[in-house]
Parts: structure tokens; C-alpha cells; sequence
């Protein structure tokens, strides 16, 4: 990198930071948490607004060199936050009983129900709409845009969840088991359409069969090892760059796995976390390496994808129908269809809303899988910006959602007294 292009970059980090900043001063007072202002961070920044306002000074600013060291940066900062996810999730789960099952059909009902009215509204679509068919056909873009739809967006779902005070509780953590789910079935859902329209490198069922591979061994082999190496070091001083190391190794070869056997990174540090041993020392490293990796690493995953995202096709009359169809399909699909399963378990209306309002945050990983579809063939641009609306809006909804089921159950107690379970919901 010549010294003209990191003064770039350096310069670009510092704008995606300031602004990323500012804009969450702003959406805190729209009652939004920091992950809506880091998305819309990218998206100005982007060609959408500072490309069409500045064109040479965006190009200038972002150019196409600096990019792979905006990914690398952006990838390690959802690994480290993915991790610490699923070290939180695991202990969770533990105090529960029936939530894994819980998880599970909830995670189904909410990939079949978007998956099947996204691929009929497409097709109604692309027959009304011939210039809205992809290369590849319509069938495959059909089945693409219902994986698109059913996606929710794991990393930004675990955002939300801290943010909003329900980490740890049974609603987060049905959500998050769910999400995590959702996002494995989508990548493999991904990765089939991309092999049979000849365009992805790892075919389903390597995908399958490694996952199940690295799930044994992370469970089986890495987890006795670090306890074994934990009990040893207790009592020691020897679990601090020692230990930082060995968690930073693992991560970043868990993230290599996964994204080699064709999912996301954040899948190998999900998994890590859950396989990881709690003691002493992993709970110092997390409040050592926290702060950084959420506060600055963080915000470039989303702020690069953003810049990758182009909404200025939105325009006409059709655009707009679009939008508003594939809206309908992906909040009733995805929120309706997980405050039933969930409602089907446990009848308390509030947990169940507040599970499907979680479930339905898609943001920037449908982005991710949106750029797939569209450098594939698998989408035309006029159906990419048109989703990339519904992942904008459908996150944005989530915490008005939250606040507005809160409110309700507050109101429905003060009227009366409320049936206190133990799968009571926590409001905050």
C-alpha cells in the first residue's frame, strides 16, 4: 500500500467513525440503537448520497484499492462480537430448559412462511415485470429472493438484543438460538443456488458435511483441550498475551473454516463462543477486548457493506409496488409466522411479539447476500435496491416494535394484574 493510499484510507476510517458517531447521537433520539446508524453510515457515504452530491470526492476518498482492508477490518470486528455473542448465548441456554426446542421451531416457521411468500410474490411479480428476470432464470431468482427473504440478520440481531437490555433473557435468547439457526440454513440455502447456477466454489453438500465435521471437532477436541489447559494455567500468571493469543488464534482459524466451507465468518465465532469454557481469565479478556471491538472494529463491517448498496434506482411507481409487496412478504412471513411459533409454546402474548419483532430484523447481512445475487446473475439491479429498501425498513422497525409491545404489556398491567410464569417476559 503506497503512502497516497493509506492517507486514504486513514482519512476514510476517520469519516466512517466521526459520521458513524454523529448519526448515532441522532438515532438515539429516534429511539434507534448504534447498528441503524452504521448501516445508514454506509449508505451515505456510499453512492447513494456522498456519490451523487461529491462523485469525485467519494472516488477520491473511497477508492477501489482500499477496500480489501476495509473488509478485513470489518470481518474482524463481527468475529470478535460474534464471539463474545455466543459465549453470552451459551450460558443462557444452559439455565433453560425447552429452549433449544423452542429455537428450533421457531427458526422453522420463520424460514418457511417468508421463504414461500417471497418466492410467490416474485413470481407474480416477474410475470407482470419481464424486465425484472434475472440471467440465470426465473425460477432461480425466484428461490433466491425466498432465501433473501427469510434471512435474519444474526450480528445486527445480537446488537439490538444487547442494546435493548434483553441479552440473556429467555426472549433473547430464543431470538438468538433462532437467528443463529436461520443464518446457517441461509448460507446453506446460498450456497446450493449459487452451485446449481454454476457460480459458488464449495458445493452444498461439502458445505453440510464440513460444518458437521468442524462442529464435532470444536466440541469434541477444542473444548476438553482448553479446559484441560485452563485447569493447568489456574493459579498462574500466565493466561494474559499467552491467553489473548490462543483465543485470538482460535477465532480467527474458526472464521477460516467457516468461511472456506462456504458460510459467513460469523458462524465460526458464533460456534466458538458456545464451544468456549467460561473461567476467570476468558471473563478479563472479554472486558479487555469489548470496548475495542465493538466501539471501533465493529462499525466497519456495516459501513463497508453500505458502500457496496446503490438506492438511487428507487424512482417509479413500480419501484415503489415492489418494495411495499416484498415488505408485506417479509413482515408477516418472518414476524407473524415467529410470534406464532413462539405463541404455540408459551402463551404469553408479549414474549412472543417481542420474539417476532427480533426475528424480522434483517439489515445488512441481506445486504451481503444481495450483493451475492446481484455479481451472480441471480438478481437484477431493479430487485436489488428494491430489498435493499425492505433490509432498511424492517430494521428500523424492530425497536419502535419492541417499544411499542412494552408499552402495551405496561398498560395491560396496570389494569390488571398479570399471570407471572416462568416464561415471563423481561421488560426494560
Amino acid at each position: 500500500m503506497s503512502g497516497e493510499l493509506l492517507t486514504k484510507f486513514l482519512l476514510c476510517a476517520v469519516a466512517m467513525l466521526v459520521v458513524c458517531r454523529l448519526l448515532t447521537a441522532v438515532m438515539a433520539r429516534l429511539n434507534q440503537p448504534p447498528v441503524v446508524a452504521e448501516m445508514l453510515t454506509g449508505i451515505a457515504l456510499g453512492p447513494s448520497l456522498f456519490g451523487m452530491v461529491l462523485p469525485d470526492a467519494q472516488k477520491w476518498m473511497f477508492p477501489d484499492q482500499s477496500r480489501p482492508v476495509l473488509y478485513a477490518l470489518g470481518q474482524m470486528g463481527i468475529a470478535f462480537y460474534m464471539f463474545l455473542v455466543g459465549l453470552e448465548f451459551s450460558s443462557s441456554l444452559s439455565k433453560g430448559s425447552g429452549l433449544l426446542r423452542r429455537c428450533i421451531s421457531v427458526s422453522l416457521a420463520g424460514i418457511s412462511v417468508p421463504f414461500l411468500l417471497g418466492v410467490g410474490t416474485t413470481a407474480w411479480l416477474f410475470s407482470s415485470r419481464p424486465d425484472m428476470v434475472p440471467e440465470v432464470g426465473g425460477t432461480s431468482g425466484a428461490l433466491y429472493i425466498g432465501i433473501v427473504v427469510s434471512i435474519t440478520a444474526l450480528p445486527m440481531l445480537a446488537r439490538i438484543i444487547e442494546e435493548r437490555g434483553l441479552l440473556g433473557s429467555r426472549t433473547g435468547t430464543i431470538a438468538l438460538g433462532a437467528g443463529a439457526i436461520d443464518d446457517v440454513v441461509a448460507w446453506l440455502g446460498i450456497g446450493l443456488m449459487l452451485t446449481l447456477t454454476a457460480s459458488g466454489e464449495v458445493s452444498p453438500l461439502v458445505t453440510a458435511l464440513g460444518f458437521a465435521v468442524f462442529a464435532a471437532v470444536l466440541f469434541g477436541v477444542v473444548r476438553p483441550g482448553l479446559k484441560h489447559y485452563l485447569i493447568r494455567s489456574e493459579g498462574r500468571q500466565e493466561t494474559g498475551t499467552s491467553f489473548l493469543v490462543l483465543v485470538c488464534a482460535l477465532l480467527f482459524a474458526a472464521c477460516a473454516v467457516t468461511e472456506f466451507l462456504g458460510l459467513h465468518v460469523v458462524i465460526g465465532a458464533f460456534a466458538l463462543g458456545l464451544a468456549f469454557p467460561k473461567n476467570e481469565a476468558l471473563s478479563r479478556w472479554t472486558a479487555t477486548v469489548r470496548p475495542f471491538a465493538v466501539g471501533v472494529l465493529l462499525p466497519f463491517y456495516f459501513v463497508y457493506t453500505g458502500l457496496r448498496t446503490d438506492i438511487q434506482l428507487l424512482g417509479s411507481f413500480a419501484m415503489v409496488t415492489g418494495v411495499l409487496l416484498f415488505l408485506a412478504a417479509s413482515v408477516v412471513g418472518k414476524l407473524g409466522a415467529c410470534t406464532a411459533a413462539q405463541l404455540w409454546h408459551d402463551r404469553d402474548w408479549a414474549q412472543a411479539a417481542q420474539v417476532g419483532v427480533l426475528m424480522n430484523t434483517r439489515g445488512l447481512i441481506q445486504l451481503v447476500a444481495l450483493n451475492i445475487g446481484l455479481e451472480t446473475g441471480l438478481l437484477t439491479s431493479t430487485v436489488f435496491a428494491q430489498l435493499v429498501v425492505v433490509a432498511v425498513i424492517t430494521t428500523v422497525m424492530t425497536s419502535p416494535g419492541l417499544s411499542l409491545v412494552e408499552r402495551l404489556q405496561r398498560k395491560r398491567r396496570v389494569k390488571g394484574p398479570a399471570v407471572v410464569g416462568p416464561d415471563a417476559v423481561r421488560v426494560h
